[in-house]
């Protein structure tokens, strides 16, 4: 039986694209007076998914001692955080449709405040240009479903190319990213070429009638496995969640023994006997996992990331079998992930 496509796959495997045309912008950041050393607080902004790219995004910025660096929900900052906002910050507001209300009143406020507001948006004339003193138009192309996949993606590149050229004027470091980042789309390719491997495990998912999954990951990973979670969630409306890898250890492993699925974002490298010990752990118990990983001494149920590229590239790259996933388990329960029940492309008010 050939299912019918919706949109939510057409628009993944666009991401390459997308990953192209991020690069071709990328050549005017460092213009940017964004882009100059001269902030003492930094603040990444964004509801839902464009959050948990502002998390992934923020990373580059974590480790340097010089500068305070913040990811926060958009509300959040709004309601809680807006006293600390001065003009020595720098906000960068991340907003698929450019209209999103507390990103937009968020970064007006903010603006107000004497704060410098940067914006990334993939909308043409969209609120945001007004909100913020300057604003970065990533033309990846229209995004047809509701469901964010290659714009998810194209943020994360692009603000995490932002905050690494940031980080590297200050720490005069210079980082991984950047080197790989003409290498993603190549990866992005190779990877969209397994799509075929990973339909099998969501039809089994399907047909175990798996209804409940607990992603995790570590550093950069953790931010794709929010984002994981919420594919499934967004699409198919089973229950999921999403957590630091070992903390799954303090209380949440009460659950191991229903009827889920782990899936897990873990690569090899500094802490790899953590990762190592956690599955092993974990396959004792007997746990339904799934890797995505860059190591296939975990077992056969992995979907593997490239070994030879930094923990930041690989866990970008793995927002991909995540959305792949997503997609033909959701069709595969009957749903339509391109017209989630309740959603809509953005929030216009609060």
């Amino acid at each position: 039986m050939v299912l019918k496509e919706y949109n939510m796959i057409k628009d993944i495997r666009e991401t390459p694209f997308a990953l192209k045309s991020v690069l071709g912008e990328t050549k005017n950041f460092d213009s940017l007076k964004a882009s100059e050393y001269r902030f003492k607080k930094i603040f990444f902004i964004g509801c839902g998914s464009s959050y948990y790219a502002a998390l992934y995004g923020v990373w580059p910025l974590l480790k340097n001692d010089n500068i305070l660096a913040y990811a926060l929900p958009s509300s959040e900052l709004l309601i809680n955080f807006m006293d600390i906002v001065d003009e020595k910050s720098l906000v960068v507001g991340t907003s698929r449709s450019g209209k999103t209300a507390e990103t937009v009143t968020a970064l007006e406020n903010c603006k107000k405040r004497g704060a410098h507001t940067l914006g990334f948006t993939i909308e043409k004339e969209s609120k945001i240009f007004d909100a913020t003193d300057e604003t970065i138009l990533l033309d990846i192309g229209e995004e047809k479903s509701i469901i964010m996949t290659k714009s998810f993606t194209s943020f994360c590149f692009a603000t995490a190319l932002f905050s690494t050229i940031l980080s590297e004027k200050i720490s005069g470091k210079r980082h991984k990213l950047l080197e790989e980042s003409r290498e993603l789309v190549f990866l992005s390719e190779n990877l969209l070429r397994g799509e075929d491997k990973i339909i099998p495990i969501s039809n089994r998912l399907v047909a175990e009638n798996v209804e409940r999954f607990v992603f995790l990951g570590s550093g950069p990973s953790y931010p794709i496995a929010l984002e994981g979670a919420l594919k499934i969630k967004e699409t198919s409306y089973a229950a999921t969640e999403g957590l630091h890898l070992l903390e799954f250890r303090h209380g949440p492993m009460a659950s191991v023994g229903e009827k889920q699925t782990l899936v897990i974002s873990c690569f090899l490298g500094e802490h790899n006997s953590y990762l190592k010990n956690f599955v092993t752990e974990f396959t004792g118990k007997r746990a339904d996992l799934i890797l995505i990983t860059d190591s296939k001494e975990f077992g056969e149920n992995i979907i593997e990331i490239p070994t030879e590229y930094s923990v930041e590239c690989k866990a970008l790259l793995s927002i991909i079998p995540l959305q792949i996933l997503a997609y033909y388990y959701a069709v595969g329960k009957g749903r339509d992930p391109d017209r989630p029940r309740n959603l809509s492309r953005y929030i216009p008010r609060f």
